[in-house]
């Protein structure tokens, strides 16, 4: 079981894999839980701790690193320890754009009560309490927030109330030897939210009827694929500047599944793989992962019987996340560009494929997994699927002309059969749309196959460019109506933590590392 160490991190949505501190079990029994967006789970202020440049480096270059990652927390970027002549690691919030503050921020926020009403724009409140940084362009230095609240007068969420909170978190690093910014992720997240003021209020979940647009500044460096929790979407991406690119995503959120589930001893000598989330140590237990790992596919399978195919809880999701190229590795060079944004793949399954979908045979596949009923035990738990992909891209794979394009997309499941599912295929704008909906789940993969006219000149290229032009990495005027699993366990070793839970102190070192159950984070 090569992944029983790790797990893959995916919240926007997303994709990087981490060593995960083993948790020392005290009782008889213990919690599996697969977890759905990392983004949905930020401490509410942002964070900026000192590392070693080579620390820093290793990072960046994709190294492992063995031992513990030594790090300080900084309250200020002109003392100790960020002061000097460091490198820095952070995991901030975006801020709002402003006259001021034009890169690596919220544009604009705008909800719909329904698919059929208009947008309507909503209005910046403000920033909630916590820590913040201002930029440093002398060092590379964003400026660093707070999750930012809006107003969309009138259109309610599920909570009765018209406001909204908005987390944009990215996680980057930077040397103080190059002074450039590498962003390791970035996940953006819409909520609703009832209070009587910023600092107060709860959460409150938005409905599958409501269409939310978000728009950010981004650089365009930024590029590859996006995945995410999303139905419908749109995507947009025009150029501001020689360096940075204006995202818009508008989309519904979606219903997700929710697998979590407390196994005693005698339990867990009963799954499939008998003791499967015991560790090597033979004491510990593998108690979370994320939904977008690969091996969150194999949890379902080893939890559907003692969950009898039900989930435990369902919730409402909107978001979307970067997927690094140094994170997620496509199995075909046309999905690989690294100079643009190939492609934006969501779904509602408890488990999904990190990354691209898989090209083989002239079939684009792409993994889920979800247990087959809702809480309720009785209700199917229906899927949902979306592939926006640049037009050029879909062409570059079955070496296409210019010719309209048309598709397949089908339902395949372990044994082999197919089920019937409503699918949408259209082209405009330079993006291709595909859509699969009203699936139910075990395991099955979505399978779409492209048909139009070959260009037989080329018909060996794998050029991820097919007009063989430069491409750009401002992407002017591209927009939307509308990769192979990363199966090997990625080496990157980015944020270290300090957990405690009574007198016990650990330090845990993840790309994106949380305390284990029962563990409180040591500020």
């Amino acid at each position: 079981m090569p992944f029983k160490r790790t797990f893959a991190i995916f919240s926007l949505v997303v994709g990087l894999t981490a060593s995960v501190a083993p948790q020392v079990i005290a009782s008889e029994a213990r919690r599996h839980v697969i977890i759905d967006s990392f983004g949905e789970l930020g401490t509410g202020q942002s964070e900026v701790f000192a590392l070693a440049n080579s620390e820093v480096e290793n990072i960046i270059n994709n190294v492992a690193q063995s031992g513990i990652t030594k790090h300080a927390p900084c309250e200020s970027l002109n003392l100790a320890p960020c002061g000097g002549d460091t490198g820095i690691g952070m995991r901030i919030y975006l801020p709002v754009c402003t006259s001021v503050i034009n890169t690596l921020c919220i544009e604009s926020l705008a909800i719909s009560p329904n698919s059929d009403s208009p947008l309507v724009t909503a209005k910046y409140l403000g920033g909630t309490d916590g820590l913040t940084f201002p930029a440093d362009p002398s060092r590379g230095f964003p400026e660093a927030s707070t999750p930012s609240r809006w107003q969309a007068s009138g259109v309610m969420h599920m909570g009765n109330a018209d406001t909204y909170d908005v987390k944009v978190l990215m996680d980057a690093y930077i040397s103080s030897k190059t002074k450039k910014l590498f962003i390791f992720d970035l996940n953006a997240v819409v909520e609703g939210y009832s209070g009587p003021d910023l600092k107060t209020g709860t959460k409150a979940e938005i409905s599958e009827k409501q269409r939310i647009a978000l728009a950010l500044h981004l650089p365009n460096t930024l590029t590859g694929w996006l995945n995410g929790r999303l139905t419908n979407p749109n995507i947009s991406i025009t150029k501001i500047d020689d360096s940075q690119n204006r995202i818009s995503v508008e989309a519904n959120p979606v219903l997700v599944p929710e697998v979590s589930v407390l196994l005693t001893n005698e339990q867990e000598a009963t799954l499939p793989t008998p003791n499967y989330f015991r560790n090597p140590d033979l004491v510990t237990w593998w108690e979370t992962t994320m939904a977008g790992n690969n091996a969150a596919v194999e949890w379902i399978k080893q939890l559907s019987g003692i969950m009898k195919d039900t989930a435990s809880g369902e919730h409402r999701s909107w978001f979307f996340s970067t997927v690094g190229n140094n994170v997620a590795s496509a199995s075909n060079p046309c999905l690989q560009d690294k100079n643009q944004m190939i492609g934006l793949v969501t779904t509602n399954s408890a488990a999904y494929s990190p990354g691209a979908p898989d090209f083989a045979d002239n079939f684009l596949n792409y993994q889920v997994a979800g247990l087959h009923y809702r809480p309720d035990g009785t209700s199917l738990a229906i899927g949902t699927y979306d592939l926006l992909m640049r037009s050029d891209v879909a062409r570059c794979l079955y070496n296409f002309t210019s010719a309209p394009v048309s598709a397949t997309v089908s339902i395949s499941t372990e044994s082999g059969s197919s089920q019937i599912a409503t699918t949408i295929v259209k082209e405009a704008d330079g993006w291709l749309h595909l859509g699969a909906y009203g699936f139910t789940y075990s395991r099955p993969i979505v399978k779409v196959k492209l048909t139009g006219t070959v260009d037989k000149s080329k018909v060996k290229s794998t050029s991820p460019t097919p007009d063989n032009s430069p491409s750009n990495n401002n992407q002017p005027g591209n927009s939307s109506s509308a990769g192979k699993q990363n199966t090997s366990p990625q080496k990157v070793n980015g944020y270290p933590i300090t957990c405690v839970r009574g007198k016990v102190v650990k330090k845990i070192i993840a790309a994106k590392p949380m305390c284990p159950t029962g563990w409180k984070k040591k500020n």
